[in-house]
Formats: structure tokens, sequence, C-alpha cells
């Protein structure tokens, strides 16, 4: 053969080369979270950290956001649904991860029109609330958590001996009544040894003018609040910090992101270390694991 023949063939067999498709390759896993509040709150912030810190290997993350209880209402959960169906009905998610109990709830009751055959991861969700649920399906498995309002309580209490006086703080929305009424119950064990004064549903600025007339043997409670009486708008950490700075006792609350704001402490789970559990968990779910095989603690520290 001539060395351009040989030429040619190369050139050929090169050309040819070029031709053949090269396959695809494999997409990265997409994981989708949903929050129950504001994208904003500290909370979720605090959680997107600890998962991203977490997750092993690269992964595609989409967060959504009910922005409870801003929004709420049956009209409203339904376009939502609709919204997220359709969103994500191209590229859908290969795990769903949900924050919150409202998102979880959210989810359970529309998992058919939502993405029915992926695994859930549910975190930060109450082990109360999962209890009074009922078993979860095998392939929805996360760690609960509890606000230690009875904890925080007591070691309030327990920092401040001579306190003769408890006072609770919450607010106005349909979140801030459910902790009310949970601060409520675990008040009502102690009412023997302290006299509890509620302030619920107060405006924020009778609410900083009370906690400025307090004297040195009270202790202030508080889990801060979404919305006061008069209709103001906050998240429960500018809550605190604002009451943390009027108090002239005091103040102890049940979320590790009220650190920093003034509070004195408190029992509190984190939300970094539920985001780093939510990650472990998708880890072994993207790398194969079954969800029903997952050896899980029972709640998060």
């Amino acid at each position: 053969m001539s060395v351009l023949g040989a030429l040619v063939q190369v050139a050929c067999g090169l050309l040819l080369m070029a031709a053949v498709p090269t396959a695809p390759s494999a997409a990265p896993p997409h994981v989708l979270v949903l929050y129950s509040n504001n994208r904003l709150l500290p909370a979720n912030v605090e959680f997107d950290r600890g998962l991203r810190e977490t997750l092993a290997g690269d992964v595609v993350l989409s967060a959504e956001f009910l922005d409870y209880p801003r929004f709420d209402g049956e009209a409203y959960l339904r376009a939502l649904t609709d919204f997220l169906r359709d969103k994500y009905a191209i590229r859908p998610p290969d795990v769903l991860v949900v924050g919150g109990d409202e998102a979880l709830d959210l989810v359970m009751r529309n998992r058919a029109r939502l993405f029915p055959r992926i695994p859930v991861v549910h975190a930060a969700a109450s082990r109360s609330s999962l209890a009074a649920r009922g078993p979860l399906p095998p392939d929805v498995v996360g760690v609960p958590t509890e606000y230690d309002l009875r904890g925080t309580i007591e070691l309030a209490l327990r920092l401040h001996p001579r306190a003769r006086r408890l006072v609770l703080v919450t607010g106005a929305s349909v979140q801030d009544r459910d902790w009310e009424l949970r601060l409520r119950d675990e008040a009502a064990r102690i009412k023997d040894r302290v006299i509890v004064e509620p302030l619920a549903a107060l405006s924020t600025d009778a609410v900083l003018r009370r906690l400025g007339e307090l004297g040195e043997d009270c202790v202030v409670v508080t889990p801060g609040y979404f919305e006061d009486g008069a209709g103001r708008q906050l998240v429960p950490r500018e809550a605190a910090r604002l009451m943390a700075g009027a108090a002239t006792a005091p103040v102890y609350g049940p979320f590790d992101t009220f650190i920093g704001a003034g509070v004195v402490g408190g029992s509190m789970p984190s939300f970094a270390a539920m985001g780093r559990e939510a990650g472990l968990i998708l880890n072994d779910l993207l790398a194969g694991v079954a969800p029903e095989t997952l050896r899980l603690p029972p709640a998060l520290p």
C-alpha cells in the first residue's frame, strides 16, 4: 500500500470514530428538599448547611418552601402541589427530603399526585407528630426530633433558683398558637413551683413593654413567633432578639438559632445536625441501600 493510501485509510478511520456517538454520561442524582417555612428562616439556612457538608459525590439539590404559617389553606396547598408536580415533571427528583411537620403532611396527603415512586426522607419532624400520624410507608424514613420545652423550662428554673414567676411569650399565627398550647401543657406540670404568666398574641410593643417591667424573680421562656397580635410578621429569631433586648429578666428558648440573639440558652436540638443526619440517609439511599433496611436512631439528641 502506498503512503498516500495509508494516509487515506487512517483519515477514514478517524472520521468513522468521530461519527460514532459516545454514550452520554449519567446525570448526577437529583434531590428535592421541601421546607415547611420561609427560605430565609435561620433554621432552614442551618439545615441546608449541614445537609450540603454531608452529602457525598455529585448531587443536584433543589429547594422549595411552603412559607408556612404565612400561607396556608386547602386552595393554596392544592395550587402548590400542582406547581411542584408540573415544575419537576421533566426532571423529577430521585429522593425527596421534607423538612418539618407541615411539609411532611403535604407530601403524605398528595404523594400519589407528586412523586409516588421515590423514597422520602423526613427531617425536623417532631416525634410527637410522627407518633400521632401512625406508621409511615417503608420507603418514608428519617430521624425524629423533639423541641424540648420541658427541658428548657427546667433549665431556666435550675439556673435561677429564686425565680417565682415564669413568663411564657407566644404569638398569633397558627403555628404560634400550637407552641402556646404546648408551653401551657408543660407549665401546668410546675404550677405549684412558680406563677405562670402567659403573654400570648399581644402586639410586639406590648410584649416588650411588659418584659421591661419584670423583676429579679422572673424568667422568660419563648419559642419566638411568626406573627404578633397586631399582624406584624417576624421570624422567631428576630422576635427572640427583640425580647432579649428589652427584658429585665433572663430569656430562654428551645431553638439553637436563638444563640447569639441575646437569649441565655435552652435545651436545644441542632438544625445543622438535622441536615447532617438527612445527608447521611441520602448517601445511603443514593448508593442503593433499601430504605427499610436502614438502622436509624430513634430520635435526634
